[in-house]
């Protein structure tokens, strides 16, 4: 009987023991999760500019911070969805309006509606694409057509060829190599993950990537396909094309003038192999 006490009085022991360990690994849990909270909350909070709002608009903007957080019903997801698509809108309308175009704020809202409920205000996809192109490109630059003539052009080429390093190929693509990459070259079915800028003879820029983009060579204009082809991973050229590699004597818009010769500069990030 003795020893039976005895082993149940250690037995209360141990699970005492194991009692107090968990009270404490739940303490430190939960201390720790409340430090995360605290420091999350201090670090994102801080990073919130919030001095041009009026007490008024601070108090809206702190109960919509948290109703944000701690609402989780699908309504209210939707909500919140919809407000920060509605953002974005606001965004892109105030980049056009600092170009100077002129866009009704509560008209577009109207439409965008109309369009999100599956209704048409005139424009399909395409040709609303399309007319932003035309009224966007002479603000932010277009070109002169009087600047792109044949001789021009010619010289441009001549120029480009003449420069120390540059190599001008039996098609008439004149390149330069910036940097020189590693591995092999790609193969006309491959895709290829670039970084470039696109400049006229002017020096204008027609179009830049803003992050990395992949193309299928086979679906690029056969001076910019023959350029990234003799280029390696990791490798930075100068291409210039002439416009029979390029978009020929019909142009792209207002964007890249009839008989064009082009200037790309294009970092080949990597390539993704053809498996036929």
């Amino acid at each position: 009987m003795q020893i039976k006490g005895i082993a149940m009085r250690a037995v209360r022991g141990l699970v005492l023991a194991a009692v107090l360990t968990l009270a404490f690994t739940a303490e430190a849990q939960t201390a720790a999760s409340d430090s995360l909270t605290r420091a999350l909350a201090t670090f994102w909070g801080t990073s919130v500019k919030t001095e041009r709002l009026s007490p008024a608009e601070n108090l809206r903007f702190l109960e919509g911070v948290e109703a944000a957080l701690t609402d989780t019903t699908s309504a209210s997801s939707a909500y919140r969805n919809g407000i920060g698509v509605g953002m974005n809108f606001l965004s892109g309308l105030r980049e056009m309006e600092s170009l100077g175009m002129k866009v009704d704020r509560e008209a577009f809202a109207k439409a965008v509606v109309t369009v999100l409920n599956g209704g048409s205000v005139g424009f399909t996809a395409g040709s609303a694409g399309e007319f932003i192109d035309r009224q966007i490109v002479p603000l932010v630059g277009g070109y002169d057509s009087s600047a792109f003539t044949p001789e021009s052009q010619a010289a441009f080429l001549a120029e480009a060829a003449g420069k120390k390093g540059a190599v001008t190929t039996p098609s008439g693509l004149v390149f330069e190599v910036i940097t020189e990459g590693e591995g092999d070259f790609p193969g006309a079915a491959d895709k290829v993950n670039i970084e470039y800028t696109g400049r006229l003879s002017n020096g204008s820029v027609f179009d830049k990537t803003e992050e990395p983009v992949s193309f299928d060579l086979v679906r690029l204009v056969p001076g910019f396909r023959e350029g990234l082809q003799m280029m390696r991973p990791g490798g930075e050229y100068r291409i210039v094309l002439p416009a029979s590699l390029g978009y020929g004597e019909r142009g792209v818009g207002d964007v890249i003038p009839p008989g064009a010769a082009i200037e790309f500069t294009v970092r080949l990030l990597s390539v993704d192999r053809s498996q036929l």
